[in-house]
């Protein structure tokens, strides 16, 4: 999953997922039916797209099954208000 690389102590340390594994309901994601646990992957934040009075982004997400294993990565239309912060890429402390 592509976010920012961690130093600690001198050494690379393994990347981290950039957001958690988050459950959408059938009205917060368009084309689609039932409830779907996605780890967000991409959102493109700078297009939008109003449908129905609402503000809808396109994202990447993996889909999780129940057991919380990969099914697979898929385009979806996510409402925006639903949208999790993306977390902030702390700069690393490089000391003299």
């Amino acid at each position: 999953m592509p976010t920012a690389l961690i130093f600690r102590g001198g050494r690379l340390l393994p990347r981290q997922p950039r957001w958690p594994a988050q459950e959408f309901a059938e009205s917060d994601y368009r084309h689609g039916s039932g409830s779907l646990r996605l780890r967000i992957v991409h959102v493109e934040w700078g297009s939008s797209v109003v449908r129905d009075g609402s503000t809808w982004l396109e994202a990447e997400a993996e889909e999780l099954d129940a057991a919380g294993h990969s099914a697979g990565r898929r385009q979806i239309l996510i409402r925006a208000e639903r949208l999790p912060a993306p977390l902030a890429r702390k700069r690393p402390r490089l000391r003299v």
